[in-house]
């Protein structure tokens, strides 16, 4: 059903039931030619007998007239609209029947790796995911090292012939993978170029958990916390839809999909840090199961850390970017430190990488001027064009921000000035800046606006849907 103002909030349908209706309406006694008109006088013998008459049939009537039970009304059934998902109810009913929580599989190791550490606490089982046999159940695994064979899979001392083992552990959490601890089961795959690949397998408001103090730091208001829920749920419900049924993994742990560090992990100087929080916990409660959809349809809520004082359009950044993904001004994300920045680069620096897109020459290009086409803030990527001589190459803002050494641009949306031996750059934003912005979701919040009303303001016509689960 629709989530609306606040979360809890529930919306009920106040329509009159036709059978309470029907029920209301009691039958008559007489019909209207039955009736005693007050000018009719009966006769003295009937004065007499009618009382009499009248006890008689009192008391025939009380043993014989039936019982009426008024009928409760029938349960209500809703009929999903053909065009809807199965998954989704329709915005203006709710399941009778509760769902199952979606699994997600989360790549927590990106790109693959050589090698990784696996502790397991407990006891747990080893499964192979080809034949689901059963591999070893063991007590315990601490600090092995899993690398990858020419048939498969090296877990410490005992090597299996198989490309894609499970952990299936009896308490949670329990798996921890270079440092990382995770809920749920954790799937070892060999790729085809003999990398690692570690699956975590768990349920997607577990994983939330993580996510949301993963993106979004625990100070920020509730009502911020809590749209940052919705918003991470959908789109990783939204990228289980579009994976290729060929793929082991949903997402990745990264910042490429969402930032994912498990329940705790433990960072380069040793400190072992909380990867989620009793506050992520609860604000993932308390939206459990809300999704943003759009014509009834799950899309991806593309979101950023700062805007920078209006979001893009998404069409100019993501193909698959739907019409919700408006440009819309956002003020309350200017206490961010990225709100406004300033950067410079070496002039020889930049026209090396600025006029060619693989960096390998040696040799870079004089750039005279440079031309904006339009400035940022105005909802749209700037394009450049670099008076080389002879040549005007003409280059993105987002184009120019991947040339660049990494850093140097925290958004594609900048102005640049050139000086003599440098390079200035004076930008807003952090992020691709489309769809939702974070610090802005803070902004609103501190303002009094509930989450509804803040994932609102990113996304255009849309509708907060709880799956029911």
């Amino acid at each position: 059903m629709p989530y609306h103002a606040r979360v809890g909030d529930r919306r009920v349908n106040n329509s009159p039931n036709k059978a309470d209706s029907k029920l209301a309406a009691q039958p008559c006694l007489l019909s209207s030619n039955e009736k005693q008109t007050s000018s009719s006088k009966p006769s003295g013998l009937w004065i007499v007998a009618l009382p009499l008459i009248a006890i008689v049939f009192a008391i025939a009537a009380v043993q014989t007239a039936p019982v009426i039970h008024q009928a409760p009304p029938p349960l209500q059934t809703f009929a999903r609209p053909r065009s809807a998902p199965p998954s989704l109810p329709s915005k203006t009913t709710r399941q009778r029947a509760k769902a199952t929580e979606p699994i997600i599989r989360v790549n927590v190791t990106p790109g693959g790796v050589q090698s990784l550490k696996l502790d397991v606490r407990g006891r747990y089982r080893l499964i192979s995911i080809e034949s689901q046999e059963e591999l070893a159940s063991e007590t315990g695994l601490s600090q092995i090292v899993v690398t990858s064979t020419a048939k498969g899979l090296k877990l410490g001392s005992h090597q299996y012939a198989t490309k894609q083992i499970e952990i299936q552990p009896d308490q949670l959490p329990s798996i921890r993978v270079d440092g990382h601890l995770y809920r749920g089961r954790m799937r070892l795959f060999r790729r085809a170029d003999g990398l690692i690949s570690a699956v975590n397998v768990l349920p997607i408001e577990e994983y939330l958990a993580s996510v949301v103090d993963s993106e979004m730091p625990t100070k920020f208001p509730e009502a911020a916390r809590q749209a940052q829920a919705i918003v991470a749920r959908t789109y990783a419900l939204y990228q289980v839809r579009q994976a290729d049924p060929k793929s082991v993994f949903d997402l990745l742990s990264s910042q490429r999909s969402q930032k994912y560090l498990g329940v705790e992990y433990i960072d380069a100087s040793g400190r072992r840090l909380a990867g989620e929080s009793e506050s992520s916990r609860r604000v993932v409660k308390e939206t459990r199961g809300v999704v943003c959809t759009l014509r009834n349809e799950l899309f991806c809520t593309y979101y950023s850390a700062v805007c920078g004082g209006r979001t893009i359009h998404g069409s100019e950044v993501f193909k698959d970017a739907t019409d919700a993904l408006k440009s819309v001004p956002c003020e309350w994300c200017r206490e961010s430190p990225h709100y406004r920045w300033t950067t410079e680069l070496s002039r020889d620096a930049f026209q090396q990488r600025a006029t060619n897109s693989n960096n390998n020459e040696k040799k870079a290009t004089s750039i005279r001027s440079v031309r904006q086409t339009s400035p940022p803030g105005s909802g749209v990527i700037s394009r450049f064009e670099l008076d080389a001589g002879k040549d005007r190459p003409s280059v993105s803002g987002i184009e120019l921000r991947d040339r660049l050494p990494p850093g140097t641009l925290h958004s594609p949306h900048f102005q640049i000035k050139l000086e003599k031996d440098r390079v200035v750059f004076d930008g807003r934003g952090h992020g691709h800046g489309v769809g939702f912005c974070q610090w802005g979701a803070k902004g609103q919040a501190e303002a009094g606006r509930t989450s509804a009303e803040i994932i609102r303001h990113y996304f255009t016509g849309i509708e907060l849907t709880e799956l029911g689960y």
